[in-house]
Order: C-alpha cells, then sequence, then structure tokens
C-alpha cells in the first residue's frame, strides 16, 4: 500500500518569522500522514535573500558589499535568535562557508557583466539550505523526525514509498518540469510532487489572506469560503481574486487531489477546500465575487456588420497577432456592435488595431466608429450553482442597479458558472458590496446605530445580545449593531459589534463623535435595511430625522421631541417617510412599552371615530399619586421618587405636566390635530416661586407642594375620589393636562405604582371605554417597547415573525 503522505507550498519568507518554525511543527504535528513533504520557496523581497546581490555585482554597483555584509548579520542573527547556543556553530559554520561561495560568484558576475541561470538558482538554493538547517534544528528540539533536500533530489524519488517518513523540507530553487521556475515560486514545484507521489493532498500557504467571498479591503463582510470546486477556483483566479494560479492547480486536477488554500498567520483555521465536488457545506449558487480593474472597453459598431460573415473572426485574430490580451467578449444579438475588454495600457494599440482592421469598412461608412472607453473595471460572481438557478440575474442586475452603478457590457458564459459585467472602475468598491450584500446578506439583515447607550439604550443593546442569534436561527432576522454613540463619542464596527462585551469595546475604542461619517456607515449601500435607533432626550438628533429618512434610513426613537416638534416640522417628518417608504416607529413616545399608539393607529385605520382620549400618561406622577394618602408630605414622597430614579434629574420636568402636555400632543396629532404644545392649557404643580429656582434650592423649599396637595386631596376623598395627574384630547381637537379628581371605581383609580393608564373613547367603545393600562416607566419596559418596534420593522420588511 502507497505511504500516507502531504505536500505543502510555503514561501520561505513564512518560515523565517519569529514564530515561522513553530507554526509550522504545529501544523506538522496536525497532520495524520505517515510523510508530509514542505516544499519551501526561496527567501524574496527580505534581507536574508542573496538572489538581489547578483543584480548588483551585474551592475558593479558599489553597495554590494555593504548590503552582502548586512545579509550576513542578517543571517547570524536569525541563527542566534532562533537555535540554542549549542546548536548554533553548525549553522553559522556552514553560513560562514556559504558566504564564501557567494562572494566567489559575485566577483565573478563583476568581472564578466552577465548572470547565469546556474548562479541564481545556486544562491537560492544556499539559502534554502541555510533555512532547512535551522528548521531541522527546531524540529529536532520538538522531538519531530524531520529530513533536508533540495528540488532535485525529491524529483528523482520515484514515488511515495521511497519519501523518508516524519517531515520532508525542500528548499533552494523551485524547479518544474526538471527546470528553474520564473518566478520562484513553490506551488508549481510542490504540485507536481503531489502528483508523482499520489498525495491524499495539496495545501498551498498564503501568508495572510484567506480566501474569501470577495476582497475585505472593498467588502469588510465577506467570509472565507469553505468549499469551491477546480472550476470555481479557476474563474474567481481569473478575475483577480486571491486564489492559487490556476497553472498551478493543473496536476493536482488531472488527479483529483484535493487542495487547501490555506493563511500561515492564521495557521490553525481549516482554510478552503478545492476539489472536484460543486457541492459543500455552503449551498449558495454563488460562491464569490472578484473584479479585474484598469481595464478598458473598445467598441465596434456599424449597421454594415449585419449578418456579414466573419466580422468577429477578422478582429480578434487582428488582436492576437497584435498580442493584445482580450478579457471579457459582448455582442450584440443584431450584430450591429462588438465590444471587448482588455488592460487599459494595451487600450490605445487594441483601438488602432481595430481600425486598421476594418479601414476598408470604416472607409465605407460600414462600421461606423471603433471608439475605447477607459477607467473600467470588470466585476464578476462565480458558482458552480449559478446554472438553472433561476433568479441569478435578476439579483445580479438587480444589486447594482440599487446601488445605482450602470451596466456598460455583459458577457455570460454558456456553462453560467460566471456572470460578468463591465462598469466604471471608480464604481467597483460599491458595486461589489452590493452584489455581495443581495448574494449573502439575509434581505432581513439590518445595519443598526443605536444613539445614547445609557439607561434606555445600554438596556436595549443588552437585550438583543441577549437574543439576537435566536432571532436570526427561528426567522433570519439579522440584527447587526454597527454604530453606538453618546453625546461625543461613537463606537463604529463593519460587521456589527459583539454585544457581549459591549460597554467594554466602547470605553477602549470609541473616538470622537462625527455625525455625518456615523450616518454614512449606517446608511451602507450594501446592507439592504439601515435603522437609526435615538434613545435620547437630544433635541438636536431629531431635526435630522426627515433628512435621515430621505437617505433611506428607517428612524425608530422613544424621544418624543419630534413628535412634539412645531408642527411643520413634524409634518415634514411624516411626509418624507411616506415619500421614500421608510419607517419612523415612535411606539415607545407615549406609555414606554404599552401599545397605546399602535393600537389608536389601528383603530383610526380601521374606521373607527375617536371621541375623546383621557390618560395617565407620566409614570412618575402616576407613582406620587398612586402612593400619596395624605400621612406622609408629598415632599418626602417626591424626595424618595426621585432617589429611586422615578424621576427626571430635575423633578420639576415632571412636575410642571410638560412631560405629560408632549405625550397628549402626540396622541392628538395621531388622529389628525395641529396640535401645538404652547396650545395645550397645562396645569403645574410646581409653585411660581419655584420655578427659575436652582435644583438644589427646589429641593429645599419642596415642602410648599406638601400643603396644596394635601388639600386637593383632603377635598377628593371627602368625595371618595382619587387625585390622577391626567392628560386629554378632546374631540375636537383641544387638549388640556391637569390634577384631576376620579371616582374610586374608575380605570385611573385602579392604578398602580408607575402604571400608565390611557382610555379610548370611540364609537366602538362608547359604552365602556378601550384601556390600556400597565408599568409606563423603567428602562426595562421602554427598551422592550423599542425592541418590539425593531421587530415590528422587520416584520414590515418581510421577516416572518
Amino acid at each position: 500500500m502507497p505511504k500516507s503522505n502531504e505536500v505543502h507550498a510555503i514561501a520561505g519568507s513564512m518560515v523565517v518569522e519569529p514564530d515561522g518554525a513553530e507554526k509550522l511543527i504545529a501544523i506538522r504535528r496536525g497532520i495524520a500522514a505517515e510523510s508530509v513533504v514542505f516544499v519551501i520557496s526561496p527567501l524574496c523581497d527580505s534581507e536574508l535573500e542573496l538572489a538581489s546581490l547578483l543584480d548588483l555585482a551585474c551592475h558593479r554597483d558599489e553597495r554590494l558589499w555593504a548590503v552582502m555584509e548586512a545579509r550576513t548579520v542578517a543571517w547570524n542573527s536569525l541563527v542566534e535568535s532562533r537555535l540554542p547556543i549549542a546548536k548554533r556553530a553548525i549553522v553559522q559554520d556552514e553560513i560562514k562557508r556559504g558566504f564564501g561561495n557567494v562572494e566567489d560568484i559575485l566577483r565573478t558576475v563583476w568581472l564578466v557583466g552577465d548572470i547565469s541561470h546556474g548562479e541564481g538558482q545556486f544562491l537560492d538554493s544556499i539559502a534554502g539550505q541555510w533555512a532547512a538547517l535551522i528548521l531541522l534544528s527546531a524540529f529536532e528540539q520538538a522531538d519531530l523526525r524531520a529530513v533536508s533536500m533540495d528540488y532535485v533530489t525529491l524529483g528523482e524519488l520515484q514515488g511515495s514509498d521511497e519519501l523518508p517518513d516524519g517531515t520532508v523540507l525542500v528548499g533552494g530553487a523551485c524547479m518544474g518540469n526538471g527546470m528553474p521556475l520564473p518566478d520562484r515560486s513553490s506551488e508549481y514545484a510542490a504540485a507536481t510532487a503531489a502528483a508523482r507521489f499520489n498525495a491524499s493532498l495539496l495545501t498551498f500557504w498564503n501568508s495572510e489572506h484567506f480566501v474569501t467571498t470577495a476582497d475585505m479591503a472593498d467588502v469588510p463582510s465577506a467570509h472565507i469560503i469553505e468549499h469551491i470546486s477546480y472550476a470555481e477556483a479557476t474563474e474567481l483566479s481569473f478575475f483577480g481574486a486571491r486564489v492559487i494560479h490556476p497553472q498551478y492547480m493543473v496536476n493536482a486536477i488531472t488527479q483529483h487531489i484535493p487542495i487547501r488554500l490555506r493563511c500561515f498567520a492564521d495557521h490553525l483555521h481549516p482554510g478552503t477546500l478545492v476539489d472536484h465536488h460543486s457541492d459543500g457545506p455552503d449551498d449558495k449558487p454563488v460562491k464569490g465575487f472578484s473584479v479585474i480593474h484598469n481595464v478598458a472597453l473598445v467598441n465596434v459598431e456599424g449597421a454594415g456588420m449585419i449578418g456579414v460573415p466573419g466580422i468577429a473572426q477578422r478582429l480578434f485574430s487582428s488582436m492576437r497577432e497584435a498580442g493584445i490580451s482580450v478579457i471579457l467578449i459582448s455582442q450584440a444579438s443584431s450584430e450591429y456592435s462588438i465590444c471587448f475588454a482588455v488592460p487599459a495600457e494595451q487600450a490605445a494599440y487594441a483601438c488602432a488595431t481595430a481600425r486598421s482592421t476594418f479601414a476598408p469598412e470604416i472607409a465605407n461608412h460600414r462600421v461606423h466608429q471603433v471608439e475605447v472607453e477607459m477607467g473600467c473595471a470588470i466585476l464578476a460572481a462565480v458558482g458552480d450553482k449559478m446554472p438553472g438557478t433561476p433568479g441569478i440575474s435578476g439579483i445580479f442586475f438587480g444589486a447594482l442597479g440599487k446601488a445605482h452603478v450602470n451596466v456598460r457590457a455583459i458577457a455570460q458564459g454558456s456553462s453560467e458558472r460566471n456572470i460578468s459585467a463591465v462598469i466604471k472602475d471608480q464604481d467597483s468598491r460599491r458595486a461589489l458590496r452590493a452584489l455581495h450584500a443581495g448574494f449573502f446578506l439575509s434581505n432581513q439583515a439590518l445595519s443598526v446605530g443605536v444613539f445614547g447607550p445609557g439607561n434606555i439604550g445600554g438596556t436595549l443593546l443588552d437585550q438583543i445580545a441577549v437574543e439576537a442569534k435566536r432571532l436570526n436561527d427561528e426567522f433570519g432576522v439579522d440584527i447587526r449593531i454597527r454604530a453606538i454613540a453618546n453625546s461625543t463619542k461613537m463606537l463604529l464596527d463593519e460587521q456589527g459589534l459583539q454585544l457581549s462585551d459591549w460597554r467594554v469595546q466602547f470605553a477602549q475604542k470609541a473616538v470622537p463623535l462625527d455625525l455625518k461619517v456615523l450616518v454614512n456607515h449606517i446608511g451602507a449601500s450594501y446592507f439592504p435595511h439601515a435603522v437609526l435607533i435615538d434613545c435620547t432626550a437630544s433635541g438636536s438628533l431629531p431635526v435630522h430625522y426627515a433628512e435621515w429618512i430621505e437617505r433611506g434610513i428607517h428612524i425608530i426613537t422613544p424621544n418624543k421631541k419630534a413628535g412634539t416638534a412645531a408642527y411643520e416640522q413634524y409634518r415634514r417628518l411624516m411626509n418624507a417617510a411616506r415619500a421614500y417608504g421608510k419607517h419612523f416607529l415612535y411606539e415607545t413616545t407615549v406609555g414606554a412599552g404599552l401599545p397605546i399608539i399602535g393600537t389608536l393607529k389601528d383603530l383610526i385605520q380601521t374606521g373607527d371615530r375617536i371621541r375623546k382620549i383621557e390618560g395617565i400618561v407620566s409614570g412618575t406622577l402616576a407613582y406620587l399619586f398612586a402612593t400619596y394618602d395624605g400621612t406622609v408630605p408629598f415632599s418626602t414622597l417626591l424626595k424618595e421618587a426621585k432617589e429611586k430614579g422615578y424621576t427626571e434629574p430635575d423633578p420639576r420636568d415632571d412636575l410642571s405636566g410638560m412631560d405629560v402636555a408632549r405625550k397628549t400632543v402626540i396622541l392628538a396629532r395621531e388622529i389628525g390635530f395641529q396640535v401645538e404644545v404652547s396650545d395645550i392649557s397645562v396645569v403645574s404643580l410646581v409653585p411660581e416661586q419655584l420655578q427659575h429656582a436652582s435644583l438644589p434650592d427646589f429641593m429645599k423649599h419642596a415642602w410648599m407642594l406638601d400643603e396644596p396637595i394635601k388639600q386637593l386631596y383632603e377635598q377628593a376623598s371627602s368625595h371618595q375620589k382619587v387625585l390622577r395627574y391626567v392628560g386629554t384630547v378632546e374631540r375636537d381637537g383641544s387638549c388640556h393636562v391637569e390634577l384631576g379628581a376620579y371616582e374610586s371605581d374608575h380605570a385611573f383609580a385602579r392604578a398602580q405604582g408607575t402604571d400608565n393608564v390611557v382610555a379610548f373613547i370611540t364609537d366602538r367603545y362608547d359604552t365602556q371605554p378601550l384601556v390600556i393600562r400597565g408599568p409606563g416607566a423603567g428602562p426595562q419596559v421602554t427598551a422592550g417597547g423599542v425592541f418590539a418596534d425593531l421587530l415590528r420593522l422587520s416584520s414590515y420588511l418581510g421577516a416572518r415573525l
């Protein structure tokens, strides 16, 4: 039975990194095969490589000897940093002898002024031997069996049975079919070795990049592709994705050897599996996207081309003879025009060649024009499951249209594995993000920003942290908290913050607030939906709501300022929401988490007529008057309520009745009345002489409230009534806010604690009003109401909740 083996291609620069040997050992320990071959490419573009010395010698550059001395120091430093003292002498002696041979070669090149293939190969080989000696010592210290050899020796082995057991480190000049490879890479040599030894797996190691659904520099939400077929890998690599060059996969493809594409920076991650299967754990029809930049589009058109045989053959034969690389071809079915894409640097030559080819037709006006459009890019979607999957093209071009990207030309092969579009290069990032969102993000993915991570906003984030995974798993609602901001700082994240420790992240990583940057971030075109949640009491944010809605962003808020702003501003906001098809949800502005706004909307939209609305809508005042029984001074209860956090920081904001007035305006406007806060008759409980006092002075003299409240209480009690602070909307739209006395069997009399109670008297609910009652204050219930609005929005957008 053949010996089990794996072959790995890895760059020499990776294994000489500070932790390179340790990573290589860890990789080896994780492989069960009897023999593992690491094909290590020569060191390139580092302070350890030697081949560049030849160019300096050939040009008789005086810097040669200083550079060579620096290389000598670098190699000795590497040995000292990697090997224990007892192991250094042997390797350093070998390096000293080697540099003596290198110096002899360099002097020869200096005199002759020419470099032979053998000289470059020798320098690559000697550096590879030194690296192998260092790695061998590391493997020996780790009690792992290892041997080193060069590419020539490896090529002389006839089969896997001749491979040494353990680890084989192959270094020096990379060979392909017995000849040094021009790019000095190890991939082709490794693929050749894998085919020769019938390896169970061929692994290509990249220094820092995985194979992802799109370039993460362009699409931060791109993710690693777990599995692709040989055909998909070939298509993606042609269009510029960071996949191995197709040429290096030929031997593996021929023998159906699986390939893994892994990243040395994250060596424990399994990376991407490439094999002949088209199915895998990811059943999406599109596996990934890639872009070719710096492309020009050449367009040839004319009525004289229609129905004339050989036009295309003449055009592309001329391109071939001119050595021009044609990347993409698209022809109208009418044959009136042919366009093709070429590298930008060949555009002028391609245009001139086409004009020369069709010079007779141009002279006879049979070909009207040959033009070139610069500044283009080719965007490609690739996937084996695209053929026969309805709607792929619709999603592709629909996403580009939504992102306002103009398509210049389209091409699709008969295999349907690839759809390519030529677009303007300046649109490529926006287009790529839009496509990636269209195919890989759930249509229920929400880009969410939260203003005000305090009591309500912080509680909301905690609630979302607990429920987000369940909502995604069960209903496909993908809530991405991509921004958190207070009045001075903001924290942004491209893919969505991990909410388990959002407070720590905000404290450590938040940057100064830039409202424009935050809004642009949340409104990114590559997310299906954008939402801003304002959990502040700020008056500066609501003035932007209409503008944000016009940008396509939904708004959710418990902030009453927008609903009670000047009526013209309020109307502009509501009109914007209707005109742009976006939602402004504000259920928690009245009654915290109680369904008051929603119920009122339902009554109106189903044709009921509102005769009167009256309600206890202040949790603070509800608590004070439900608790007050005359035995404890009202001012004492007020101080206790403040200490418990039931009141605003300044209790006068509650006692003035303005909070109730604002909520009453919101309800009145919901019915359709053009009411301003200033129109409402409000009975304030704050003594006139304390209205403008400092907060400490107010709290010190709060006893001035005691006697007036006590008198009202005793008067109400004498008639078996209770005191409640109520806002009322009358049938004619008039509104008033006052402290009133209510019978003991009234719904308001049964309110306890911070309960809000709202009664709707309508044509349908005439003899007995529709009453909504429940806790109307507190961060938990208010945040829960905001969360419910967010899920309500998801339902409006198509989620099956």
